[in-house]
Protein backbone atom coordinates (compact mmCIF):
# COMPACT_ATOMS: atom_id res chain seq x y z
CA UNK A 1 0.00 0.00 0.00
CA UNK A 2 1.43 3.25 -1.17
CA UNK A 3 1.96 5.70 2.16
CA UNK A 4 1.97 9.62 1.93
CA UNK A 5 3.52 12.07 3.93
CA UNK A 6 2.46 16.05 4.18
CA UNK A 7 4.82 18.60 4.67
CA UNK A 8 3.21 22.41 5.61
CA UNK A 9 5.55 25.21 5.05
CA UNK A 10 4.58 28.45 6.37
CA UNK A 11 5.60 31.97 5.97
CA UNK A 12 6.10 33.71 9.58
CA UNK A 13 4.22 36.62 10.66
CA UNK A 14 4.40 40.42 9.79
CA UNK A 15 7.21 42.49 11.68
CA UNK A 16 7.69 46.10 11.75
CA UNK A 17 10.68 46.00 9.26
CA UNK A 18 8.09 44.19 6.82
CA UNK A 19 5.91 46.37 7.04
CA UNK A 20 8.56 49.37 6.42
CA UNK A 21 9.42 47.10 3.45
CA UNK A 22 12.76 46.59 4.53
CA UNK A 23 14.85 43.74 3.48
CA UNK A 24 14.92 41.61 6.61
CA UNK A 25 17.25 38.72 5.74
CA UNK A 26 19.72 37.44 8.76
CA UNK A 27 18.19 40.46 10.82
CA UNK A 28 16.48 39.41 14.09
CA UNK A 29 13.26 41.47 14.54
CA UNK A 30 10.13 39.89 16.59
CA UNK A 31 6.77 40.04 15.42
CA UNK A 32 4.92 43.07 15.56
CA UNK A 33 1.72 43.41 18.05
CA UNK A 34 0.24 44.11 14.23
CA UNK A 35 1.39 40.57 13.43
CA UNK A 36 0.79 39.14 16.71
CA UNK A 37 -2.64 39.51 16.08
CA UNK A 38 -2.94 38.77 12.61
CA UNK A 39 -2.39 34.92 13.75
CA UNK A 40 -4.42 32.80 15.93
CA UNK A 41 -3.76 28.79 16.82
CA UNK A 42 -4.05 26.44 13.73
CA UNK A 43 -6.76 23.80 13.61
CA UNK A 44 -3.95 21.83 12.08
CA UNK A 45 -1.82 19.71 14.66
CA UNK A 46 1.45 18.74 13.14
CA UNK A 47 3.39 15.85 14.08
CA UNK A 48 6.65 17.44 14.09
CA UNK A 49 7.37 21.29 13.72
CA UNK A 50 10.79 22.91 12.65
CA UNK A 51 11.90 26.36 11.38
CA UNK A 52 14.38 29.03 11.43
CA UNK A 53 16.46 30.00 14.59
CA UNK A 54 15.22 33.98 13.93
CA UNK A 55 12.52 35.56 16.47
CA UNK A 56 9.97 35.36 13.70
CA UNK A 57 9.26 32.17 12.98
CA UNK A 58 9.92 31.10 16.78
CA UNK A 59 7.06 33.10 17.62
CA UNK A 60 4.58 32.62 14.76
CA UNK A 61 5.12 28.54 15.54
CA UNK A 62 4.43 28.96 19.07
CA UNK A 63 1.00 30.79 18.30
CA UNK A 64 0.45 28.59 15.36
CA UNK A 65 1.28 25.67 17.44
CA UNK A 66 1.13 26.11 21.38
CA UNK A 67 1.52 22.69 21.81
CA UNK A 68 4.27 21.33 19.96
CA UNK A 69 7.62 21.41 20.43
CA UNK A 70 9.83 23.59 18.08
CA UNK A 71 12.96 21.79 16.34
CA UNK A 72 15.17 24.44 14.63
CA UNK A 73 16.98 24.40 11.87
CA UNK A 74 19.23 27.48 11.22
CA UNK A 75 19.31 26.37 7.38
CA UNK A 76 15.65 27.27 7.27
CA UNK A 77 16.68 30.62 6.84
CA UNK A 78 15.94 33.73 4.71
CA UNK A 79 18.48 34.74 2.06
CA UNK A 80 21.06 36.96 3.77
CA UNK A 81 20.91 40.48 2.19
CA UNK A 82 24.16 41.37 3.77
CA UNK A 83 25.16 45.30 3.49
CA UNK A 84 21.44 45.85 2.14
CA UNK A 85 19.84 44.17 5.60
CA UNK A 86 17.18 46.82 7.43
CA UNK A 87 17.09 49.29 4.47
CA UNK A 88 14.30 49.83 1.69
CA UNK A 89 14.41 49.68 -2.22
CA UNK A 90 14.22 53.47 -1.98
CA UNK A 91 16.72 53.64 -0.03
CA UNK A 92 18.77 51.32 -2.40
CA UNK A 93 17.88 52.39 -5.81
CA UNK A 94 20.15 54.63 -7.20
CA UNK A 95 22.99 52.08 -5.99
CA UNK A 96 24.53 50.15 -8.99
CA UNK A 97 25.04 46.84 -6.92
CA UNK A 98 21.79 47.26 -5.83
CA UNK A 99 20.02 47.24 -9.64
CA UNK A 100 22.65 44.75 -10.98
CA UNK A 101 21.23 42.56 -8.66
CA UNK A 102 17.62 42.85 -9.25
CA UNK A 103 18.06 43.14 -13.30
CA UNK A 104 19.95 39.09 -12.56
CA UNK A 105 19.17 37.96 -8.69
CA UNK A 106 20.48 34.30 -9.34
CA UNK A 107 23.28 35.60 -11.12
CA UNK A 108 24.44 38.77 -9.08
CA UNK A 109 24.78 38.68 -4.58
CA UNK A 110 24.25 41.59 -2.21
CA UNK A 111 27.86 42.79 -0.94
CA UNK A 112 29.03 40.94 2.07
CA UNK A 113 25.35 39.04 1.26
CA UNK A 114 24.82 35.36 0.25
CA UNK A 115 24.43 34.44 -3.27
CA UNK A 116 21.55 32.12 -4.71
CA UNK A 117 23.49 28.96 -5.44
CA UNK A 118 24.54 29.51 -1.44
CA UNK A 119 20.82 29.69 -0.68
CA UNK A 120 19.62 27.14 -2.83
CA UNK A 121 22.53 24.60 -1.23
CA UNK A 122 22.04 26.00 2.67
CA UNK A 123 17.77 25.10 1.64
CA UNK A 124 18.76 21.59 0.66
CA UNK A 125 20.42 20.99 3.53
CA UNK A 126 17.65 22.40 5.67
CA UNK A 127 14.76 19.95 3.74
CA UNK A 128 17.63 16.57 4.00
CA UNK A 129 17.67 17.29 7.60
CA UNK A 130 14.00 18.04 7.57
CA UNK A 131 13.36 15.07 5.85
CA UNK A 132 15.52 12.91 7.66
CA UNK A 133 13.93 13.83 11.45
CA UNK A 134 10.45 13.45 9.78
CA UNK A 135 11.10 9.55 8.56
CA UNK A 136 12.66 9.06 11.84
CA UNK A 137 9.93 10.08 13.81
CA UNK A 138 7.13 8.63 11.66
CA UNK A 139 5.77 11.67 11.43
CA UNK A 140 2.69 12.00 8.56
CA UNK A 141 2.53 16.02 8.77
CA UNK A 142 5.46 18.44 8.80
CA UNK A 143 5.31 21.84 9.52
CA UNK A 144 7.90 24.17 8.33
CA UNK A 145 7.87 27.96 9.93
CA UNK A 146 10.40 29.56 7.53
CA UNK A 147 10.30 32.80 5.31
CA UNK A 148 9.13 34.03 2.08
CA UNK A 149 12.25 33.22 -0.22
CA UNK A 150 12.22 29.26 0.84
CA UNK A 151 9.05 29.03 0.58
CA UNK A 152 9.33 30.13 -3.45
CA UNK A 153 12.22 27.88 -3.57
CA UNK A 154 10.55 25.06 -2.58
CA UNK A 155 7.13 25.48 -4.59
CA UNK A 156 9.44 26.44 -8.07
CA UNK A 157 10.99 22.96 -7.57
CA UNK A 158 8.00 20.85 -6.31
CA UNK A 159 5.45 22.08 -8.35
CA UNK A 160 5.99 20.70 -11.90
CA UNK A 161 6.04 23.48 -14.56
CA UNK A 162 6.68 26.13 -11.44
CA UNK A 163 9.16 29.34 -11.23
CA UNK A 164 10.26 31.01 -8.64
CA UNK A 165 8.17 33.90 -9.44
CA UNK A 166 4.76 32.08 -9.87
CA UNK A 167 3.94 32.16 -6.23
CA UNK A 168 3.95 34.85 -3.14
CA UNK A 169 2.81 34.28 0.44
CA UNK A 170 1.43 36.80 2.79
CA UNK A 171 2.84 36.91 6.20
CA UNK A 172 1.35 33.35 8.00
CA UNK A 173 0.18 31.91 5.00
CA UNK A 174 1.60 29.16 2.98
CA UNK A 175 1.26 25.51 1.05
CA UNK A 176 0.72 22.13 2.24
CA UNK A 177 2.17 19.68 -0.51
CA UNK A 178 1.68 16.11 -0.49
CA UNK A 179 4.57 13.38 -1.10
CA UNK A 180 4.68 9.81 -1.83
CA UNK A 181 6.79 8.20 1.35
CA UNK A 182 9.01 6.49 -0.76
CA UNK A 183 9.99 8.99 -2.71
CA UNK A 184 10.25 11.76 -0.35
CA UNK A 185 14.04 11.63 -0.13
CA UNK A 186 14.60 11.12 -3.68
CA UNK A 187 12.78 15.01 -3.95
CA UNK A 188 10.82 13.86 -6.74
CA UNK A 189 7.62 16.22 -7.40
CA UNK A 190 5.00 16.24 -4.67
CA UNK A 191 1.62 14.68 -5.79
CA UNK A 192 -0.77 16.90 -4.84
CA UNK A 193 -0.93 20.50 -3.04
CA UNK A 194 -2.98 22.96 -1.50
CA UNK A 195 -2.20 26.87 -0.59
CA UNK A 196 -3.17 27.65 2.56
CA UNK A 197 -4.86 30.86 3.28
CA UNK A 198 -6.61 30.66 6.89
CA UNK A 199 -3.79 30.37 9.41
CA UNK A 200 -4.19 34.05 10.43
CA UNK A 201 -7.39 35.48 11.66
CA UNK A 202 -10.77 36.28 10.28
CA UNK A 203 -10.19 40.43 10.53
CA UNK A 204 -6.23 39.82 9.67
Amino acid sequence: MVEYVDMLFIRHGLTEPNKLRQYIGWSNPSLSSEGIAMLKASDVVPDLVVGSDLNRTRETSAILFPNQPYTVFEDWRELSFGDWEERTYEQLKNDSAYRKWIDAPFEEQPPNGESFEAFSSRIWKAWDRTVDLMLQQKASLTAVVTHGGPLRFITSYFLEQSSFWDHSFSYGEGIRLRFKKDDIKERKPCISYSVVRSMGSENG
